[in-house]
């Protein structure tokens, strides 16, 4: 037998601005693509400013070192 609803059931997903869980789900994996990328392009248009080599790359566990400036101690001008 068939059984008849009265009218149509609406239900609602809770939404910010028109943004809700399921589409920020959907969008999840192109905004950490783009963040990454977007992160070394900040990291590659950096590595030569001495402010950024400081305070960030040469804390860099390992890689840190890469940064550090040590001259010989022939190419020091007197």
């Amino acid at each position: 037998m068939v059984s008849y609803v009265r009218g149509p059931l609406y239900k609602s997903v809770k939404s910010i601005g028109g943004l809700n869980f399921p589409l920020f789900k959907t969008y999840l994996p192109d905004l950490i693509l783009w963040g990454g990328a977007a992160g070394a392009g900040v990291a590659v248009f950096t590595e030569g400013v001495p402010l950024f080599k400081n305070t960030f790359y040469t804390k860099i566990p390992y890689f840190g070192s890469y940064w550090e400036y040590n001259p010989d101690p022939e190419d020091v001008p007197i």
